[in-house]
């Protein structure tokens, strides 16, 4: 053999070598693998809102004569997932009308009040910090300072003689009326601090709110229907974090994965909650992954970018992968072989938008 071939073997051994070395360090490899998230948790926080509409005033006119603009400013301290307590100041000003002889007027007041709230949306499907609606209601009691009955004062004397006295015995200049209120509403979600909010109210209140005598001499009433916005101070819960482990790259050189199958979970708009009409692919994962023990899954959850907002459908498709993921578990399938990720509506991976309501299930496994 001459000295160039052993040479030549020399530097190939040397290659081999260094190559066998290289591909060793890169089988030692190591990443992380998002397995699941924190659970969310209700944290108290503080509220603020600010509602403008229309209010009306029960009375003997048509309703066109009672309609007046009305504002209100609210302040809640959200303590439970069900409970809150509300400040409010509401007011402007309220009309009414004089039937005979006909003539309207109008006066100003203010009203402060002290509300329980209690969360629907809690109640009924349970608390969740970004719920799209959730509907409520309260009630409470306050007190409406009147004043600026200048209208009224006018009518009387415009009107002395022509009409009986006890049309007017209610007339005051200004006055503290106790309230008695209630209503509901809803809150919109925009995102984790904002909201769209609709509510309507009624309040109770004595007789001379209106500043006068009605038919039967009964309660006064005032009601509103408001439109406006609320803003969270603070976050609204804890948790919610991604929860990795660290998962081994190491492969072996005669060793290739293979993705075998591939199954698609399908979903209802709006949920996570797995659909007896998918069950039987399920049991075809779960046969599969026990008759091919080196196999595992891995599955991504998405959701439909038509629907919610970025920030739902992110916490939806994580929901829908953990849902599958936790179906699987529970049935015996070990928790090493499982693997979960979530695209939130930023990957749609079908043409047909109802489609991307899904977790995608790609079951891999190790081939000679």
């Amino acid at each position: 053999m001459t000295k160039l071939k052993v040479k030549t073997k020399l530097l190939v051994l040397f290659l081999m070598m260094l190559g066998s070395n290289t591909l060793s360090a890169q089988q030692k490899g190591t990443n992380l693998q998002m397995i699941d998230f924190t659970e969310e948790e209700f944290k108290p926080h503080w509220e603020i809102g600010v509602q403008a509409g229309a209010a009306a005033d029960l009375g003997e006119a048509e309703l066109g004569h009672l309609i007046s603009p009305a504002l209100q400013i609210t302040g809640e301290y959200r303590f439970h997932k069900l409970f809150g307590i509300r400040g409010s100041v509401s007011g402007l000003w309220a009309r009414n009308r004089y039937v005979f002889p006909s003539e309207g007027y109008k006066w100003n007041f203010i009203q402060p009040a002290v509300e329980f709230k209690l969360d629907l949306a809690s109640l009924i499907v349970g608390w969740v910090h970004d719920q799209p609606v959730s509907p409520y209601i309260f009630g409470g009691v306050g007190a409406a300072f009147s004043f600026g009955n200048d209208d009224a004062e006018r009518a009387k004397q415009k009107f002395a003689g022509i009409t009986k006295d006890y049309e007017f015995k209610k007339i005051w200049n200004s006055r503290w009326n106790p309230v008695i209120r209630g209503g509901l509403g809803a809150d919109i979600y925009l995102n984790d601090y904002l909201s769209l909010n609709a509510e309507v109210n009624a309040n109770m209140m004595p007789d001379h709110f209106n500043s006068k005598r009605g038919k039967h001499d009964n309660r006064d009433w005032h009601f509103n229907a408001l439109l406006g916005l609320k803003v969270n101070l603070g976050k609204t819960y804890r948790g919610g974090e991604p929860v990795y482990r660290s998962v081994r790259t190491m492969r072996e050189p005669v060793v290739r994965d293979t993705v075998i199958k591939i199954v698609n979970i399908f979903f209802l708009i709006n949920s996570s909650e797995l659909r007896s009409s998918e069950f039987g692919k399920l049991y075809e994962l779960i046969n599969y992954l026990n008759a091919n023990p080196k196999a595992h899954i891995e599955m991504t959850g998405y959701a439909d970018r038509l629907t919610g907002t970025p920030t739902i459908n992110e916490r939806l498709s994580r929901e829908r992968a953990a849902a599958v993921a936790n179906w699987l578990i529970t049935r015996g399938v070990s928790r090493e072989r499982v693997y979960t990720d979530a695209k939130g509506d930023r990957v749609q991976p079908f043409p047909i938008n109802e489609e991307n309501r899904v977790t995608i299930c790609y079951v891999v496994d190790l081939l000679q």
